[in-house]
């Protein structure tokens, strides 16, 4: 964090609990307080980790950050799983009925799971790409990039193009 001109995290629970109540536009770890309301209010996802290399799989992760948003927003555990319940429902969970969206994940983000990893027709594609992580195939090609990941962006510009053809081909259908 040193190298990258920031501050160190806190391992203090009252000092994290304190600056997620700062609503000051200014403080450092800006998102951090809207990631969390937007986890406490819409999605009941909170990441950890597993196994006996984890440094963290012998805390119990889900009170903890259902204690989060109690302690930050005043929100209690029923009303985060009454939010989810309402998030799910509203867009359709794991079967949203969406046209023309590409679901994209790497098997090794652990937000995939929440996902749709498979297709559920032409117009609702999902690709899961092998051994990439979190928004990897949002960056730039770099020469260290997996075939994997090389390919997944292959296949999303290919559901792209099909997707704007499909598009052209109806305009020009309609005006006919």
């Amino acid at each position: 964090m040193h190298s990258l001109g920031q501050r160190c995290l806190s391992f203090s629970r009252a000092e994290t609990v304190a600056q997620l109540k700062v609503t000051d536009s200014q403080v450092s770890g800006v998102g951090d307080r809207q990631w969390l309301y937007q986890t406490c209010t819409e999605f009941g996802f909170y990441i950890t980790c597993e196994g006996p290399r984890c440094p963290f799989s012998q805390v119990p992760a889900l009170p903890s950050q259902l204690e989060l948003c109690e302690q930050v927003f005043g929100l209690s555990a029923s009303s985060v799983v009454q939010a989810v319940a309402q998030t799910n429902s509203y867009y359709g969970g794991q079967t949203p009925g969406a046209t023309q969206v590409l679901f994209i994940n790497g098997d090794t983000d652990p937000w995939h799971v929440l996902s749709i990893t498979q297709a559920s027709g032409p117009l609702e594609s999902a690709l899961l790409i092998p051994s990439a992580s979190h928004c990897m195939d949002m960056a730039p090609d770099r020469p260290s990039d997996s075939p994997s990941l090389r390919l997944g962006r292959q296949s999303i510009f290919q559901q792209l193009q099909t997707w704007l053809r499909l598009a052209e081909e109806s305009q020009v259908r309609s005006r006919a």
